[in-house]
């Protein structure tokens, strides 16, 4: 276990140091690059459409009117500034920079002559530039108005600096996602290189020396030629049995002469075993003296100690005589040798993962956005429900595809399964892509959903069947972990890809990436990590029936739990996060790349804050009262939405609903675990269902926040859902007060 922390260790570290280091520098110089190259081109923007302006003032010059009597000018101005969002103002001076006319932001007027300076004489702005980097040589443009050669004034295009600014500063963003990125990336692929060419061999080589070792024998050289250095130590072991043997000839014939003799001394043991058997009956002894519950005086107990010690002697001398490894012991578990014999590591499984999950996480920050792209009337629905039906369909399509992928898994095995939903998956994606309306969009969803279920369940199989019980925990986790840093380069990548490309051809790209998972399996997952055929059971179909899925109802701890506290879990999760979270954030014009980055911040919390609180709260009693408490952290974050809204208001929330399910979702799957229907039916007939039901939220979802967004608006709906949660939340937690009660009065 150190080891293999240790080894991981150096990996991140290893990671940090290329990764971040090495961008750290390349984007220092890059962004001061691209700020030189933006400022150009605003220039150039500037000065082109200030040169139109300039076409239509001379022409009006030119007919005689005087440049303090044009009249519609404003207008112009107006025209002008919006057609470069990047300037601060525009003026328009006469010879000696007094102010004629003036448009920004608020709007464009008419000044009297003689009265003001243009501000590109008094330059007040520079002190703000100066604190930015940049100077009115950056952001001040001078286009000349000349009649007959003859100067009449001048035109004043300012650049605002605080746009420059917050395009270098979103820049920067990108270059630190794409650097969060590049870090993740590189650690799982580093991770699998370590495994696949270090640690697996090594592990093989282990195996095969200690089974060889016992017998002297020596390794096959020619098994690990390829392995390079690894090939070297098998050398090396191969060259030290070989030296042993001839130097300890004589030893060697020694140990044929003992094993020969080894039966007899085992025979001569049974008959000593007799013998003092027969002086404890002698005695008055009932039981056989290698009992533990002999019952005899001082004597008969100093004898059987004394035989105990000789036979263990005896024993010891047999083992060392006969060279028997430790996998020959008998008292070696079948499965413990199975580990030592060596499984198909489980973290190669983990770039599949991180692959596939990118895949689908690509379009999380806008894909409601590419569904209202394309909206048009359905079923009477209004505009805000529509938009949620596609991932109500993906939702209820996966829930219902997982029950049925793991019992394809129990007759088929994970092999053929993961390469089935790998190909269905990215047939989704580019079906998606090609979509033409809101049927063939949710259609072709609903195809990617059974991918997806199907290579999420296969991919937890090949975990169960290359882990022992042992180290399943650990197996799964890293599991999660690739699952998790997938997401969260899927999410803003995807966001950033999206705002250059478009949405439609980032399922394109989701497609390619799960190809790559598919080639990563076909090139990995062959030879000796080939996994063995399956034998058919001939049994599809639903692991419960629909009788016990209203059963579970009669438990009042597991209803309770789902209907208050694992819903509407889900209902934040996909209606708030997944649907909702986009869209206001478009609805008030924040970049794409900022959505993926909000939404991004709910994985980081779920990785980094959920081992803490496990940490830190592990005792079973409170596991009921951080549910309750991950609720009402949730509702009071979104309830603050009454007071304020805004980019960082809902930031704050995500934030708060990533603790909020840090604390409250681990603890569910443990007490749905300990209730009393879950016991009866068996702990997978009892979490399945319960996770049936729990996907009722993600389906329900996305329509409910369509729901209230149509009915209250944006920001009503968030304070509603909030409301609910809490309701929820507090009804939760009185049901435990009284169950407490309950309970504390019967003992």
């Amino acid at each position: 276990m150190k080891a293999d922390l240790s080894l991981r260790v150096n990996i991140f570290v290893i990671a940090v140091v290329v990764v971040i280091l090495g961008q750290s520098f390349y984007s220092y110089f890059n962004l001061q690059s691209f700020q030189a190259s933006y400022i150009k081109t605003l220039q150039d923007k500037s000065s082109y459409m200030g040169r139109f302006l300039r076409e239509d003032i001379q022409h009006v010059l030119e007919l005689g009117i005087p440049l303090e009597n044009i009249s519609g000018l404003e207008k112009s101005l107006a025209k002008t500034m919006d057609n470069i969002p990047e300037a601060g103002f525009i003026e328009i001076v006469d010879p000696e920079d007094y102010l004629l006319y003036r448009a920004d932001r608020k709007g464009a007027e008419k000044k009297s002559p003689k009265t003001k300076r243009g501000r590109f004489r008094l330059k007040p702005y520079a002190p703000e530039l100066a604190r930015m980097g940049l100077s009115p040589q950056d952001t001040d443009i001078t286009i000349p108005l000349t009649v007959k050669q003859e100067i009449t004034g001048y035109i004043n295009i300012h650049i605002s600096g605080s746009s420059i600014q917050e395009k270098s500063r979103q820049i920067l963003w990108d270059m630190l996602t794409v650097m969060l990125v590049s870090l993740l990336l590189t650690f799982e692929l580093l991770t699998f290189f370590v495994v696949y060419y270090i640690k697996h061999p090594l592990d093989v080589l282990r195996r095969d020396i200690a089974f060889q070792f016992p017998g002297y024998r020596q390794v096959n050289p020619e098994k690990y030629k390829p392995l390079g250095e690894i090939g070297v130590l098998a050398k090396y072991y191969n060259a030290i049995i070989k030296h042993y043997l001839g130097a300890l000839g004589s030893g060697s014939k020694q140990k044929q002469f003992f094993g020969g003799g080894r039966q007899e001394l085992q025979k001569t043991l049974a008959r000593q075993d007799a013998k003092i058997d027969g002086l404890f009956q002698k005695t008055g002894t009932q039981q056989d003296s290698r009992s533990q519950g002999l019952q005899a005086g001082p004597p008969a107990e100093k004898l059987r100690d004394c035989f105990h010690k000789i036979k263990k002697q005896f024993a010891g001398l047999e083992q060392i005589i006969g060279g028997a490894g430790a996998l020959s012991d008998p008292s070696v578990s079948l499965e413990r040798q199975q580990e030592v014999s060596g499984r198909t590591p489980h973290s190669l499984i983990r770039p599949l993962v991180f692959l596939f999950i990118m895949a689908d996480g690509f379009s999380l920050s806008f894909f409601p956005m590419f569904v209202d792209s394309m909206y048009e009337p359905f079923l009477g629905l209004s505009r805000e429900m529509i938009a949620g039906l596609p991932i109500s369909a993906f939702m209820l399509v996966l829930a219902i595809s997982m029950p049925l992928a793991g019992d394809l898994t129990d007759s088929r095995g994970w092999h053929k399964p993961l390469i089935l939903g790998l190909v269905i998956n990215a047939a989704g994606h580019v079906l998606t892509a090609m979509a033409q309306d809101i049927t063939q969009l949710i259609a072709f969803r609903a195809l990617t959903a059974i991918g997806f279920g199907i290579v999420f369940i296969s991919c937890q199989r090949f975990i169960i069947d290359n882990t022992s019980a042992r180290t399943r925990a650990m197996g799964m986790s890293r599991f999660l972990a690739a699952f998790f840093s997938g997401d969260i380069c899927g999410t803003v990548t995807g966001a950033m890809l999206a705002e250059r490309i478009g949405y439609a051809p980032v399922f394109y790209v989701s497609a390619f990436f799960s190809g790559l998972a598919l080639v990563f399996l076909l090139i990995v997952f062959r030879g000796s990590f080939r996994p063995a055929p399956t034998e058919s059971s001939g049994n599809t179909g639903m692991p419960f029936s629909g009788y016990q899925l209203v059963k579970v109802f009669k438990d009042l701890e597991f209803s309770s739990l789902v209907w208050l506290q694992a819903i509407p879990a889900k209902l934040a999760l996909v209606g708030f996060l997944f649907f909702f979270v986009p869209l206001y954030l478009n609805n008030i014009n924040s970049l794409q790349s900022n959505i993926g980055r909000v939404i991004m911040c709910y994985s980081i919390c779920i990785i980094f804050i959920g081992p803490v609180v496990s940490y830190f709260f592990p005792q079973q009693h409170l596991r009921k009262y951080l549910v309750a408490a991950g609720g009402l952290l949730t509702a009071a974050a979104m309830l603050c939405f009454t007071f304020t809204s805004g980019l960082l208001p809902l930031l704050f929330i995500v934030i708060m609903l990533g603790v909020g399910q840090s604390m409250s979702v681990p603890s569910q799957a443990a007490i749905i675990s300990e209730t009393n229907v879950v016991k009866q039916m068996g702990s997978g007939t009892g979490m399945g269902i319960y996770r049936f039901w729990e996907r009722a939220g993600n389906v329900i979802g996305p329509l409910f926040m369509g729901f209230l967004i149509a009915r209250t608006g944006y920001e009503n709906s968030v304070v509603a859902l909030g409301f609910i949660i809490l309701v929820c939340s507090l009804a939760y937690l009185v049901m435990v007060a009284l169950k407490t009660g309950d309970k504390g009065r019967k003992e």
